[in-house]
Parts: C-alpha cells; sequence; structure tokens
C-alpha cells in the first residue's frame, strides 16, 4: 500500500538511433517506484537508481539500455506536490523477474550523454574574456546555464584555443575564473571555489523536517577547502528535492546546541512509495 501523502512519477525520454534527440516518452505514474539518487558538487555525473515495479512488456521492451532521458519528481500531494528530483540518462537497464512481480531497474546519470560523450572545439582570439569562453562551451556543450556567478573581466591574452572533451575545457575556463562547476538536475552549476549558490538560505530544523540528531564528523576532502580539514555534520530530512549541492543551509538543533549556516557537499535521497524511506541525507560544511 502506498505511503500518504508521498506522490512520485518517472517520464522516460526515448532517445533515436542518433543520440541527438528523443522520438517519444513514456510516462508513469500509476506504479510502485523506489529511487537512490546521489548528487555531489563534482564534475563527475550525480547519479540516480530508479525502481519500477511491473511495467508493461511493451515499455519494457521500448526503454532502451544506454542513453533515455528519465526525469524522476517526487514530493508529497498536500504540500508542494511533486518536484523536480532527478533529470538524466541511462546508463544501463536490467529487469528482473520475482514472480508475480516485475521490477525494472534504470541506472543513470545526469548529464551522462553532454560529459562522457561529447567533444567540442573552440578558438579564441588574444584578450577573450574567460566568462565568453564558458558561456561558450556550454553552448556547444547543450547546457544550460542556472548559475553563473559574477567574477572580476579575467581575460586569456593570448587566446584559448581546445578540442576535446568539453568537461576537461569547462575545468581549465572555470579554474581560471576561482570558481567550481557542476551539472544539476541538467543544468550547469558554476559558483566559487569555496563558497555557496546566491539562493536564500534554507532554514533547516525539527519544525521543517530534519529528522533526528545531525552527525558530527571530519571531512578531510582537503582540496576542497583552503585551509585544510573542516568539521560538518550529516543531516536527514524528509524528502527535500529543492535543496541541491551548493547551496546554503541555516541548520539549528538545540539538542547539541547546533546554529549557522552551512553549505551542503552532497545530498542524498532515498524514497520508496511503498517502504519506509522517504528522505534526504546531507554532508554539510561551515560556511
Amino acid at each position: 500500500m502506498a505511503r500518504f501523502d508521498r506522490i512520485a512519477s518517472v517520464e522516460v525520454g526515448l532517445r533515436n538511433n542518433t543520440f541527438n534527440g528523443y522520438i517519444g516518452s513514456i510516462k508513469l505514474s500509476a506504479l510502485r517506484i523506489s529511487f537512490s539518487i546521489q548528487k555531489n558538487l563534482s564534475w563527475s555525473t550525480n547519479t540516480a537508481s530508479v525502481k519500477i515495479w511491473n511495467l508493461s512488456q511493451e515499455n519494457r521492451n521500448r526503454i532502451k539500455d544506454y542513453g533515455d532521458q528519465v526525469i524522476l519528481s517526487a514530493g508529497y500531494r498536500e504540500d508542494a506536490g511533486e518536484q523536480l528530483l532527478f533529470i538524466g540518462n541511462t546508463t544501463q537497464v536490467s529487469h528482473a523477474y520475482d514472480q508475480p512481480e516485475i521490477v525494472t531497474t534504470l541506472d543513470c546519470g545526469d548529464g551522462e550523454r553532454i560529459l562522457n560523450q561529447k567533444s567540442i572545439t573552440v578558438s579564441f582570439k588574444e584578450k577573450v574574456p574567460v566568462r565568453q569562453v564558458v558561456q561558450t562551451i556550454a553552448d556547444q556543450l547543450g547546457l544550460s546555464i542556472s548559475e553563473f556567478t559574477a567574477t572580476d573581466n579575467v581575460v586569456y591574452e593570448q587566446g584559448f584555443e581546445y578540442a576535446g572533451m568539453g568537461k576537461n575545457a569547462l575545468d581549465k575556463a572555470v579554474l581560471r575564473l576561482g570558481l567550481r562547476w557542476s551539472v544539476q538536475n541538467g543544468k550547469l552549476q558554476i559558483i566559487p571555489q569555496y563558497g555557496t549558490t546566491s539562493k536564500p538560505a534554507i532554514e533547516i530544523n525539527a519544525d521543517t523536517g530534519m529528522i533526528g540528531i545531525p552527525q558530527r564528523y571530519t571531512d578531510k576532502r582537503a582540496a576542497v577547502y583552503l585551509d585544510g580539514p573542516r568539521t560538518g555534520y550529516i543531516v536527514q530530512t524528509t524528502l527535500r528535492p529543492d535543496i541541491l549541492p551548493g547551496d546554503r543551509l541555516n541548520i539549528k538543533s538545540e539538542r547539541i546546541g547546533l546554529n549557522g549556516p552551512y553549505a551542503v557537499f552532497s545530498i542524498k535521497h532515498e524514497g520508496d512509495l511503498f517502504g519506509p524511506n522517504w528522505r534526504s541525507i546531507m554532508e554539510v560544511i561551515l560556511v
């Protein structure tokens, strides 16, 4: 039996044979759906494993092993309704037969077809603004930019040329601006190397869905920070599709005297319309 107030749906865009478009879609909403999604502040693709129970044989045959677009939305019927939780492309598809049920698993990567498959060629004359280079790379990759933090007008004095994987070109240009990039829900997010998005801080406390008490840990990913390892917390909440890596949170827990601004380094969403999980688990660090 479905859990009260939870809603989720999946739309699968069926790729064409040349991987440059879609030839239709399958919309699924009246079936059991579960998911495990991992999102990080990294150029590597965010990943999702989406399970769907008892797809028809026709729809199982239509879904391809690689390259279909998967859009997962989830939320609460009596709150904000369904919200976009993940968008990406299938990297593997399997069907498990456990009679009388059939479980289809869609393993996906956010930006998979772009980040791991697409090459570009760009060439600019001297004194080209680095921001212009970044925008051109994004355009060639077919990525819209959801956020691009303001910077000084840094230029390539000798021009800029590149031919190869587009994500490597992004690395070079974005780092020149002192920023970092990632793909979140199919869009390019470019934010300060050691900062957050420009979104207003999100309140996280017992009244807004925080589960239990934040767990303290030491984050030792030294390359991520200017001043070495940092103390962070693992925070659990009810499912929060609106929170992305890089967002700023105001976290308050009276039990441990926690009250301050934190940045989301990673977030994992776990949910099952027929199971116990419907939550988000975040790694956060002090900002």
